[in-house]
């Protein structure tokens, strides 16, 4: 993943380790490249070359905003644990009318590390995680509404876990 410090300007702060988050997303035969990046309290977004600030603590906001406008993908986190869902049935590749995935890394200028992508698909009426294997191959399975504001805050926090290491590492 390319450095997002590489396209917004000065008010993405000072080059060194940070949070940094990519999402692509398909919808109406339209895909969008987004980059967020995460420094303390404030973060920034990049879409087209515009960068836009906004505080950390409104990450799930903002990030909702630039999903597809589907109430699957948008749901606000609900504490639910997931299970091992339902795979899909014959005509869901057909019936899919979104995807969005998000990768999640801890870096610095020099490296990225710590890297999660979470891939999900929705049709009219469901969600769908993709959870790909080591050989490859990926498996698709339901997920309950809800689920990419639960798995974004989770890889989240564990980014931020990441980075106060590796902080303490360099000092």
């Amino acid at each position: 993943m390319a450095s997002i410090d590489d396209q917004a300007p000065a008010t993405t702060g000072t080059p060194g380790p940070r949070v940094a988050l990519r999402l692509v997303t398909t919808y109406d035969d339209t895909t969008r490249r987004i980059d967020l990046q995460l420094r303390g309290s404030q973060g920034v977004v990049v879409e087209n070359g515009v960068a836009t600030p906004f505080p950390t603590d409104r990450l799930w906001p903002v990030v909702r905003e630039l999903l597809p406008p589907l109430d699957l993908l948008r749901t606000a986190p609900t504490g639910r644990p997931l299970d091992g869902g339902q795979a899909p049935g014959p005509g869901f590749v057909e019936d899919c009318r979104a995807m969005a995935v998000l990768a999640t890394v801890v870096g610095d200028d020099e490296r990225d590390e710590h890297v999660a992508v979470r891939t999900w698909l929705t049709t009219d009426d469901e969600l769908w995680r993709v959870t790909p294997h080591a050989d490859g191959t990926s498996d698709v399975r339901s997920a309950p509404a809800g689920s990419v504001a639960e798995l974004l805050i989770w890889d989240v926090t564990a980014a931020m876990e990441a980075l106060v290491r590796v902080l303490e590492t360099a000092s």
